[in-house]
């Protein structure tokens, strides 16, 4: 396969004062296009440490994506640094400059100067228009490579990637067939234990690789076309019958596959049913409402949700009996089923859901541990509450319970649609 490597630029990437989630992103979308990434790498803002990075990363690959570095500032190299592995002098771009101008305008305020920085570019290669932000990108020839430089702004990554990398760095042929399982809670090495013999029978033309997000399990298929002699179609085959094996094992506990995400296939369940949920959350502190409202057209299923951290606002917002909270405790079967119910009644949905758990770090007890969380679900049939028991640190067991919840509701809504 053709190779291609991210190169991620900034000092704040290597302090860790930011999280690179624009490799994250790139990665799939450049398999889906035929390139294997076979590198990730992260510099500092140094001109010749980024120059270096640059011709080492063009001496290995086909195709380098850059991420930083082409802002405003003093420490916005990228574009100098290219061009001082090209070999040639930097120039002033008017077209750029023009539209950073009306850029500006369109916001009612006058460009700064620095903002000129952003329209000097290399003498050799092309501007790429980015339609999310000022700062445009830039490919060139390096070597026996192509190198896009991209802004570190993610949702200008992502509109130079549908815009540019999807439209122009396609390759002919497809080299690799890939389908990808996506699971809540299932663990991975469970997971891999399951699958054992669907592994021995299908390998090794199909090769098989996990990821592991917190309580979301990744099961990855890849079958590359130079293994087999009758071309592209064999390799689709060879996933495809993997695929239907794998089905058949693991069910409805697969919530999608490929882009699908766990959102995406809840909503599609949920306006396939003209179904509506209301969420009521403590220990989640409205994380769940945040993830059902990530995705567009969320109005159609999502009415709205109560954020009762309080055993007062349990009382007064979802009618929870204080008595059941003195006798039960906030963290309880009985008080999760009541702002079940209590917040389904109250909003009119279909569903209810609710979560109150103990997060931590502190708070816990040897009856309820920190980690224990009960989640409702409150719907046509009747009152559903499970207690789970979530690791990790305060911000995975809030996640982790959020993910679970939702996947759970996708499961009781009942048929796949993935």
């Amino acid at each position: 396969m053709p190779i291609a490597e991210i190169l991620t630029i900034g000092d704040e990437l290597l302090s860790g004062d930011v999280v690179d989630t624009n490799s994250n992103y790139l990665d799939p979308i450049l398999a889906d296009l035929g390139w294997e990434v076979t590198r990730h790498t992260t510099v500092a803002d140094e001109l010749l440490v980024i120059a270096d990075a640059m011709r080492e990363a063009a001496a290995r690959a086909e195709f380098v994506v850059t991420s930083g570095g082409l802002g405003p500032t003093e420490d916005d190299l990228t574009l100098e640094a290219l061009a001082i592995a090209l070999g040639c002098e930097l120039r002033l771009d008017q077209p750029t400059m023009d539209g950073i101008e009306a850029r500006f305008r369109s916001f009612g305020r006058k460009m700064t100067p620095n903002n000129a920085r952003q329209a000097m570019v290399p003498e050799i290669g092309e501007i790429i228009e980015n339609g999310a932000g000022t700062a445009p990108g830039f490919l060139a020839p390096l070597g026996n490579c192509q190198i896009l430089l991209l802004p570190g702004v993610p949702r200008e990554v992502r509109w130079i990637a549908e815009h540019t990398i999807r439209t122009r760095f396609q390759l002919p042929e497809p080299f690799v067939a890939r389908r990808s399982f996506k699971l809540i809670g299932y663990g991975e090495s469970r997971l891999a234990t399951d699958v054992d013999e669907i592994v021995k029978k299908h390998s090794p033309l199909v090769r098989f690789g996990y990821r592991a997000i917190g309580t979301e399990v990744h099961l990855k298929l890849a079958a590359f076309v130079g293994d087999f002699t009758d071309g592209p179609d064999s390799a689709e085959q060879a996933v495809h019958a993997c695929e239907r094996d794998l089905d058949s094992l693991l069910g409805d506990r697969v919530f999608g596959k490929d882009d699908t995400t766990l959102v995406g296939a809840l909503a599609d369940r949920l306006n396939a049913q003209s179904a509506t949920v209301a969420v009521a959350e403590s220990c989640t502190g409205g994380l769940i409402g945040k993830l059902l409202t990530d995705r567009p057209g969320s109005s159609s299923y999502f009415y709205g949700g109560c954020d009762t951290y309080s055993n007062e606002s349990k009382t007064q917002l979802l009618g929870v009996d204080p008595a059941i909270i003195v006798e039960h405790g906030a963290v309880s079967e009985d008080v999760a089923g009541l702002m079940a119910i209590g917040v389904q009644k109250t909003l009119g949905t279909t569903w209810g859901l609710s979560a109150t758990g103990i997060a931590g770090p502190d708070g816990g007890s040897e009856h309820n541990p920190v980690g224990t969380v009960y989640v409702g679900l409150a719907g046509p049939e009747g009152l559903e509450v499970k207690r789970l028991r979530m690791f990790g640190d305060r911000e995975m067991i809030r996640s982790n319970t959020a993910l679970t919840l939702l996947d759970l509701l996708r499961q009781r809504l009942g048929a796949s649609t993935v």
